[in-house]
């Protein structure tokens, strides 16, 4: 047997790298790592490197009234940076709306809506605003490795109903494992008659694997950012997904411009380091991100406390609601 026949996908089950959509999040989930406070000149290295990379799908930012990045003059720029690339902007929907026009008028095309599974049928009208300016819509279901999957695709369809273009499910605990996102994808795309994305992160060090198999249950858009920089355990790591999907035939992706970024965001990678003990801890008991935000500034010597003395979660995790007891961060020890 050579050594590729190894890495063959299996049979019958192949990933969809043929039509998969990436789309980069590295601004907009990375801008957790410093407050969205990224430069100009970061902002601009980091969406003409990911075009240049091939990636056609670029999310810059939050658009909500009042966010502080971009602001208008510098999303024109980025805009016209992107060159062929669609610049898509995150909008929490239940206030400080944008002025859809105007978003559009910069040349933003897509634009994505986080909501909570018990909210979903609440988001028509911001969906329908949006829409009528001209943009892209999608919702991106948030926290779902918590939800009974009942409910979950309930809100799916719910959220496609009333107009969502695209819905996405995002792994935001870290959570999830392979055999749950295939269950989850292919219960979506039996129910539910629009695509269908996945938003992972990396607390497990599975969200490649959690991508594969969404891809393989009938996904078709996926997230990642560079250095897989982001919020708790961070992304998917952007330059590996395009580096599989290249292996695999897609050659419109390309992996040499990105190769600066290593030095731009060197900051926020440095911050992701030091995060990855207490996000793997936070992913083991699929702990809400803001919750668990006490572990990250904790010693792994607490960390390892922590999770010595968290209760037994069970082989099944459904409609489980018990979550151990976070450390105070003003203890000196964990007991």
């Amino acid at each position: 047997m050579t050594g590729s026949a190894l890495a063959r996908p299996l049979p019958g089950t192949p990933e969809r790298v043929a039509d998969v959509r990436v789309t980069d999040v590295t601004l907009r989930d990375g801008g957790y790592l410093n407050g969205h406070a990224w430069t100009a000149d970061q902002a601009h290295a980091v969406v003409g490197a990911v075009a240049a990379a091939g990636v056609r799908r670029i999310e810059v930012g939050y658009a909500n009234a009042g966010a502080g990045f971009p602001s208008r003059v510098l999303l024109g720029e980025l805009v016209a940076a992107a060159g062929p690339a669609t610049v898509v902007m995150m909008v929490k929907p239940f206030g400080g709306e944008p002025d859809w026009a105007a978003l559009a008028g910069h040349g933003v095309g897509a634009v994505r809506f986080p909501v909570a599974v018990a909210r979903a049928g609440e988001i028509g009208p911001v969906l329908d605003r949006a829409r009528r300016a001209g943009l892209e819509t999608a919702v991106n279901l948030t926290r779902v490795s918590s939800e009974a999957l009942d409910a979950v695709v309930e809100a799916a369809a719910a959220a496609a109903e009333l107009g969502a273009g695209t819905l996405y499910v995002a792994d935001s605990n870290g959570s999830l494992t392979p055999d749950s996102a295939d269950e989850l994808v292919r219960a979506l795309c039996a129910a539910v008659p629009v695509p269908i994305g996945f938003h992972g992160h990396d607390n497990l060090r599975l969200a490649l694997a959690n991508t594969l198999a969404a891809l393989r249950a009938g996904a078709s858009h996926v997230d990642a950012s560079f250095d897989g920089i982001g919020k708790g355990g961070g992304n998917l790591v952007l330059e590996l997904l395009l580096a599989y999907l290249r292996s695999r035939g897609r050659h419109d992706f390309t992996l040499r411009p990105l190769a600066p970024l290593a030095e731009v965001l060197r900051e926020e990678t440095a911050t992701r380091r030091r995060q990855e003990s207490a996000a793997w801890a936070a992913g083991v008991f699929d702990l809400d991100i803001d919750q668990a935000e006490p572990l990250f500034s904790r010693s792994l010597d607490h960390i390892l406390a922590f999770v010595d003395a968290a209760p037994h979660r069970g082989p099944d995790r459904t409609g489980d609601t018990d979550t151990p007891t976070l450390p105070d961060p003003r203890r000196t020890e964990v007991t």
